[in-house]
């Protein structure tokens, strides 16, 4: 089912075009992650599909009206615990106080948080404001949940269980939409991927970059050239592929002896 379709949108900043006639349709259920550079416009896409923010020309249109939840990329803290923040949230979204209590300290308990939750948000660290945030917008059920930098500044474990719960929204047919870096997660949880280049919004293909790890043995003690460092009573020498391409020849004419060779790949964002 088509839930959100964007209509030549565009949009400007100090005369600065940022989005550029974007055209696109998402249907329900999916998990979108927009990548590319600081300030080329992901986090203004996002908010301009939850009208957050208008777009300078274009319009979003809506299959059915959605309630949407946003988890900002830098959590602001408030003059609350996080125990009574989350109370509020639940509350005003129409769930019963014993659910949300319930619901609050279960989620505390899966961020590794129990005891942080009497704790004052403006004294909380960054990772954990963020957990915060994530909760807020897991307690009830959206329509649309928007992501904007959600692993930054949590720890590996936490990350862990909220790729899990992204992935069972995604199964209860949540559709997602996020801006990020972190390839992990969006290997983890995007179904598709769009970058966001001068302002146009396309389907994204990785770079795939293929290096080499070379092991050599300096038999005729030569000088190692800059990467290489001792491994052992060899050097290990870590490459991309066109640099080794063109360097191993010359080192092994050099006198440098082959002992191993590693071949892996490399995505880029």
């Amino acid at each position: 089912m088509e839930i959100i379709t964007l209509e030549n949108i565009s949009k400007k900043y100090d005369g600065k075009i940022v989005l550029k006639n974007i055209s696109q349709t998402f249907c329900q259920g999916q998990s979108v992650a927009f990548v590319g550079h600081n300030g080329c416009g992901k986090s203004t896409l996002l908010k301009i599909i939850s009208k957050l923010a208008a777009p300078t020309s274009g319009k979003v249109i809506y299959g059915k009206p959605l309630l949407f939840h946003y988890i900002p990329e830098k959590f602001p803290p408030v003059p609350l615990t996080a125990r009574e923040f989350l109370m509020r949230m639940g509350t005003i979204s129409g769930i019963k106080k014993e659910k949300v209590k319930h619901d609050v300290e279960a989620f505390a308990k899966d961020f590794f948080m129990e005891e942080l939750l009497d704790t004052r948000m403006n004294s909380l660290s960054k990772g954990t404001l963020q957990k915060v945030g994530v909760i807020q917008a897991l307690i009830k059920r959206p329509d649309i949940l928007l992501l904007d930098e959600p692993l930054s500044g949590q720890d590996a474990e936490s990350q862990k269980v909220f790729i899990e719960k992204i992935n069972q929204m995604q199964k209860d047919n949540v559709t997602i939409f996020m801006s990020c870096h972190e390839k992990k997660l969006i290997d983890a949880i995007a179904t598709d991927v769009y970058a966001i280049k001068n302002g146009i919004l396309e389907k994204y293909e990785p770079q795939i970059i293929r290096t080499y790890t070379v092991i050599l043995d300096n038999v005729n003690e030569l000088s190692p050239i800059d990467g290489m460092v001792r491994y052992g009573r060899y050097y290990r020498w870590k490459v991309e592929e066109d640099i080794c391409d063109k360097r191993l020849p010359e080192l092994l004419a050099q006198g440098w002896r082959l002992r191993g060779l590693e071949i892996g790949e490399r995505s880029e964002i």
